[in-house]
């Protein structure tokens, strides 16, 4: 497959679709091109008046209804379409009620106020060191987040976008696609999401943009370090690298798909995937690491030098010395594959750090779980998971 065309430093015309979108504060409106999602305060759109005859309140309904279909195919077409925000009146649950874990939570990450994990049914948990707190049970099917200090952005299918201000205690919700978004990376100012059919779209400035052509494979993770500077993996086996010349892609060496990739640099990294595959990057060179499991893994989290995974069965893997970078002098370390037995056996799909702290995301079935883990150690457990 050739390379993608890189991002420049125009906004995205209908000759290049991968850009680096321009720099603008938050609130700044996009331009008419390239709407920007509207919050939940915007007003529905008013069917215009053809002429001071009036009609038959028949015909009138009928037009009404036609308008309002218009105006919805009409948000479509663009992929960018606003939607109500819920506004949250958190009511808080002690650790001890079990209620808020009877769903299938999905994935987790956390600001510098709280921790926050979203669920595949649409709830939406907060935990600020003593209790958690159902903030929203109304949104849609959340499946994948990241935060930065003090924002949350999360993903689902049919390009459902949540972002939270944990500062502000603000949700807003957009659909910005109408793929399905499977990965997101918070970045400095913004985030990249990527899905199906090799979807890459850019916040930055308040306005979502595509930013990838020619990608073909469904994408499922990725990590950033810049505007020209990321990976993501998917399908496939596949992986492409973000440079100032576009996304090229380089071969991983497997087949099978691949769902979440970390690492701290655009020169190291790990990849997980289906059938217990993990491989580590060096430069631009990637070898599968022998993981001694089968079942599927689902995120992974760089953890200092140690990598977390995470997968179904509840496994939970610990990777030293996968994380090396090409050209350094410092020897490379025998690359050590450990299972950690946090005791469940409910898939878990969600893996990040806090701190001294490991945390992990699990469920089967309707019930789920939450664990907080401290030197490779169970800290904390909630849920019936």
């Amino acid at each position: 497959m050739a390379d993608t065309p890189p991002p420049t430093d125009r906004p995205p015309d209908s000759s290049a679709k991968a850009a680096e979108p321009e720099k603008a504060p938050p609130s700044e409106k996009a331009p008419p091109s390239e709407k920007a999602p509207e919050p939940a305060s915007s007003r529905a759109p008013v069917p215009p008046r053809g002429g001071d005859a009036a009609l038959p309140l028949g015909y009138a309904g009928i037009i009404a209804v036609l308008l309002v279909v218009a105006a919805i195919g009409g948000g479509l077409a663009i992929g960018t379409i606003a939607r109500p925000s819920p506004t949250p009146r958190p009511t808080p649950v002690p650790t001890t009620d079990p209620q808020v874990f009877f769903q299938q939570l999905s994935a987790g990450c956390a600001t510098e106020q709280g921790l926050w994990v979203v669920a595949n049914g649409g709830a939406l948990l907060r935990y600020d060191g003593k209790d958690w707190t159902q903030v929203d049970s109304t949104l849609r099917t959340l499946t994948n987040a990241s935060c930065d200090a003090g924002t949350v952005y999360a993903v689902g299918p049919v390009g459902a976008v949540l972002i939270v201000d944990d500062r502000a205690r603000s949700i807003n919700a957009f659909d910005v696609t109408v793929e399905d978004l499977r990965g997101v990376a918070a970045m400095s100012q913004g985030a990249m999401v990527v899905g199906t059919q090799g979807m890459v779209m850019l916040l930055s400035g308040g306005t979502w943009q595509p930013y990838a052509s020619g990608i073909e494979e469904d994408l499922n993770g990725l990590v950033v370090f810049g505007l020209e500077s990321a990976w993501v993996v998917g399908s496939q086996g596949i992986s492409y690298r973000l440079e100032v010349a576009g996304w090229r892609p380089v071969k991983t060496g497997v087949d099978v798909t691949l769902r979440a990739i970390a690492g701290p640099n655009i020169g190291t990294a790990v990849a997980v995937g289906d059938g217990g595959t993990i491989v580590a990057l060096s430069g631009l060179t990637w070898t599968k690491v022998e993981s001694g499991v089968d079942t599927s893994l689902r995120a992974v989290a760089a953890v200092g030098s140690t990598v977390w995974t995470v997968g179904d069965g509840g496994v939970v893997l610990t990777v030293d010395g996968g994380l090396v970078t090409a050209g350094t002098s410092i020897p490379a370390k025998p690359t050590v594959v450990s299972r950690v037995d946090i005791g469940t056996s409910c898939t878990l799909t969600s893996v990040f750090a806090r701190g001294q702290d490991v945390w992990i995301v699990g469920s089967r079935g309707g019930v789920s779980g939450v664990w907080r883990l401290r030197d490779g150690k169970v800290a904390e457990r909630w849920g019936e998971c």
